[in-house]
């Protein structure tokens, strides 16, 4: 994912997939059209692929009140796992740069924790936000339901407060950067569907890339690759309404499509009623299967030799900065309080690399 490009910032009532500065973003669907092709238009954008055809009737997997994600969380499994909060007063590079330094949040109010899942021996490590609207635990839980052997190609989480309150500058949704190993979001955003999407990216480019320099390192897109391209072109219709704006966008919806496939009763063609116009995505679908089937099936364990590292390269957590007043002495003062909450308003964005 390395070219940059803008976008326009968007509105809207449900959530798809966008790109963002970070890679790709979840991000508000427009629901004003009953277009069958809204998303990528190749009227207006030379960029669509597939001449901006896609499955219809379409998958319904994006949203968390959709069919798909109640499917992820009645049939993915979670794994034990137990919490370590670190005391050190540091945080993880990546960790302080996208949500500190990038994302303006106040690193002071983070809280890292180790999860160590049942099903791997090195832990993960979350960047918790301490107003963050799920608790710890409950974001351990949904990451938890990523198969193990997805879940690898990431080392940490960021979760963020979803109140606008607590960081004005952050107006975006959850995202992926695969250099980090790292998803990060608002903590409305850790659901399955969000993070199957999210940490597919984080694979395309690390465990599947044709290019890694090592097992775990990271590299260009498979999506990009030939040989996924190839099986597009040979379908003619994208994955999903969103997949339409990328190859590599049309690849992380293929692994929301493999994963129902692979763990709901009877398959994908169960899933959607047996719709007839499954055959339209059976290229992309065997593809996918080919390089990544292995990843998107429950149970096993982690393997060290592929796994994105531990992070050991920390910050330290600058101390308050004091505010002057006219007296004679400086003290800290607590960021600013009021009420306003988001309503999913996106600013313009730039695209640099696929997460």
């Amino acid at each position: 994912m390395a070219v940059l490009k803008s976008l326009s910032s968007v509105l809207a009532a449900a959530a798809l997939i966008v790109p963002g500065v970070l890679g790709f973003q979840l991000a508000p669907r427009d629901a004003i059209s009953n277009d069958a092709y809204p998303f990528c238009n190749p009227a207006t954008d030379n960029e669509c692929i597939l001449n901006g055809k896609y499955l219809f009737p379409t998958l319904e997997f994006s949203l968390e009140s959709s069919l798909g994600n109640a499917a992820f969380l009645q049939y993915l499994p979670t794994s034990t796992f137990s919490l370590t909060q670190w005391t050190n007063n540091k945080m993880p590079q990546a960790c302080y740069h996208w949500g500190a330094e990038y994302y303006k949040f106040n690193p002071r109010e983070f809280i890292m924790y180790n999860v160590t899942f049942a099903d791997c021996p090195q832990p993960f490590v979350v960047c918790y936000h301490s107003k963050a609207q799920k608790t710890i635990t409950q974001i351990a839980t949904e990451i938890s339901r990523i198969p193990v052997k997805l879940r690898q190609s990431t080392t940490a989480y960021l979760a963020f407060s979803d109140l606008q309150v607590d960081n004005p500058a952050y107006t975006d949704y959850i995202a992926a950067w695969s250099p980090d190993g790292i998803i990060m979001g608002r903590a409305q955003a850790y659901f399955p569907a969000a993070l199957i999407h999210e940490v597919t990216h984080s694979m395309d480019r690390s465990i599947l890339s044709p290019t890694k320099p090592n097992p775990w390192g990271f590299g260009t897109s498979f999506s990009e690759s030939s040989t996924w391209i190839s099986a597009e072109n040979a379908d003619g219709y994208a994955i999903a309404a969103y997949g339409t704006k990328s190859h590599v966008e049309n690849f992380a919806e293929a692994g929301r499509a493999v994963m129902l496939d692979a763990v709901y009763p009877g398959g994908l063609a169960a899933f959607t009623g047996n719709n007839p116009n499954l055959t339209q995505i059976s290229n992309q679908l065997s593809t996918f299967k080919a390089a990544a089937a292995s990843y998107y099936v429950t149970g096993g364990t982690c393997d060290l030799a592929v796994k994105f590292p531990y992070p050991t390269v920390l910050v330290d957590i600058p101390p308050a900065t004091p505010t002057i007043t006219a007296g004679p002495t400086a003290t800290a003062t607590p960021y600013g309080q009021c009420e306003f909450i988001l309503l999913f308003l996106f600013s313009p964005l730039s695209r640099c690399d696929s997460g």
